[in-house]
């Protein structure tokens, strides 16, 4: 019997690439996708056969252009003749360039509408509609192949689709609103694909990321060090936080932790429509964790405004 297949949408670098290590660590053979990483992605598969004897397909798409998540899904089943796992993992900051080739950051009231044209259009593309169409072709092929395991008196054997969203969804940064949004809009999508995929032994789910140290958080941040001016990168910034109390767990995330969830996730065969942060703690229900924190910073607010 051939080994399972997974494919894992942006794999090429950072958290999808992680991904599809670990799966093909477990012997499953790979489809690894890419956009502009083509050399990379080369790189990585190469490396997979050699460690694990795994098979694998390399596959370029622009999973933001309408046909190309059906395309993709097509090309990994018809290579394979087989799809288990498929884990959505593309995605884009919503941040757009100014002229001059900067970031350009608007707070959620002060964002001119040409501009927030440009930051919808840019996730909303591959965040939402891209994540949405390759999971819609991903299942079409688990349930065909579920119901043929039917029709010959078997118990269809457990597959499943995983979404890699954000912590975004809960715990929204007002300079970059529409990429939070388009990682609510996905929740619900993983919802509506749980009941379809429910009678066929397909469960759906989504892992949702804190900081990750990734090349997508090693953008500038925006914010400066106050005494040598030095302006932070999105994984620098969200470490000081931890280290301050921000979550449970002081410092932000590897790739690979978020790739050992994402394989645990897709092998418990009765867990579905779940929407699970992996984020050190950054998003617990309540402050108390970090009450000490919080506290000695509301002592510092009180004693700053009784001050004469």
């Amino acid at each position: 019997m051939s080994n399972p297949v997974c494919l894992v949408s942006g794999s090429s670098s950072g958290i999808g690439a992680s991904i599809v290590r670990e799966f093909a660590a477990h012997s499953y053979d790979v489809v690894i996708n890419y956009h502009s990483g083509a050399e990379r992605a080369g790189r990585i598969a190469s490396a997979l056969e050699s460690e694990f004897g795994v098979r694998t397909l390399v596959a370029g798409a622009d999973l933001s252009a309408a046909t190309e998540p059906f395309r993709l899904v097509d090309a990994a089943y018809d290579h394979f003749g087989r799809l288990d796992v498929v884990v959505s993992n593309s995605g884009v900051s919503s941040y757009v360039k100014n002229a001059d080739g900067r970031l350009q950051r608007y707070r959620f009231h002060e964002t001119p509408v040409e501009h927030l044209e440009r930051e919808f259009n840019q996730v909303l593309e591959l965040n939402l509609k891209g994540a949405y169409r390759l999971a819609q072709r991903g299942l079409h092929y688990m349930i065909r192949q579920a119901q043929a395991e039917q029709e010959a008196g078997l118990q269809p054997r457990h597959r499943s689709l995983l979404f890699v969203t954000s912590i975004s969804d809960v715990a929204p940064d007002s300079t970059r609103v529409p990429y939070g949004v388009t990682k609510a809009g996905l929740n619900h999508a993983v919802l509506g694909a749980a009941m379809d995929a429910g009678p066929y032994h397909i469960t759906v789910n989504a892992i949702r990321p804190g900081v990750v140290d990734t090349p997508l958080t090693a953008r500038p941040s925006g914010l400066h060090a106050p005494d040598d001016g030095h302006e932070y990168t999105v994984a620098e910034t969200y470490a000081l936080m931890a280290q301050g109390g921000s979550q449970a767990i002081p410092r932000i995330a590897t790739p690979e932790e978020i790739a050992y969830a994402a394989y645990a996730f897709t092998h418990i065969p009765f867990m579905t429509g779940q929407l699970i942060a992996v984020d050190g703690g950054f998003t617990l229900a309540s402050g108390f964790a970090n009450r000490e924190t919080f506290l000695q910073a509301g002592l510092q607010r009180r004693h700053q405004q009784d001050a004469p």
